[in-house]
């Protein structure tokens, strides 16, 4: 969409200091057993960083409107470590999986001898 002067940034935060852990943020009062070591431990996880999460929202903030402020803006800038770190361990977890499943991804495409519609 650039070359219609429409930039587009997605921005993909990491955990950052604000209310939305304890005060702002809405949970079911129900709680199933069979997720407790999932869902349930993400529940515990984000009640008990509040207040200690990493990200400074005002930094966010500058961060943000200095990546959107440049000529060629980024599409997802990450913010904080965590973020980083998330997104790092993902890209190991594709590349594995595209060098695992490379011979079967290739042997998808037509054979040489036939062209395509």
């Amino acid at each position: 969409m650039s070359s219609l002067g429409i930039n587009v940034t997605i921005v993909e935060p990491a955990a950052f200091r604000t209310n939305w852990p304890r005060p702002s943020m809405r949970q079911s009062a129900t709680q199933i057993d069979d997720y407790a070591d999932t869902a349930g431990a993400r529940r515990r996880n984000t009640l008990d960083t509040y207040g200690h999460q990493p990200g400074d929202p005002e930094r966010a903030s500058a961060a943000i409107v200095d990546a959107v402020q440049t000529e060629n803006p980024p599409l997802r800038p990450l913010l904080g470590t965590v973020a980083l770190d998330v997104t790092l361990a993902r890209h190991d977890t594709l590349k594995t999986n595209l060098t695992t499943w490379r011979d079967v991804t290739l042997s998808a495409d037509c054979p040489d001898d036939r062209t395509t519609a």
